[in-house]
């Protein structure tokens, strides 16, 4: 099994949760799944770690960026 097939494989907490998406260094404007939710984008939405977390949204406490679509994204999850 490589690396990429048990990527593919991981479950998601909940099936409802958006998936966040992170763009590629080498592909310019292509993008590809993040491992979670940055802790920017947490914050720019209005979510702390602990309502993320009960919502089952995967946290990515590496990454540094933040992406308005995924922003986006938690906020249109915070009005439903």
């Amino acid at each position: 099994m490589s690396w990429f097939d048990r990527t593919r494989k991981r479950p998601r907490a909940v099936e409802s949760t958006p998936a966040p998406i992170v763009p590629m260094e080498s592909a310019g404007r292509e993008m590809r799944p993040a491992a979670g939710f940055s802790l920017l984008e947490l914050e720019r939405a209005g979510l702390s770690e602990e309502q993320a977390e009960q919502r089952g949204l995967v946290i990515d406490r590496k990454r540094r960026s933040a992406l308005g679509i995924n922003v986006a994204q938690l906020k249109r999850l915070l009005e439903t």
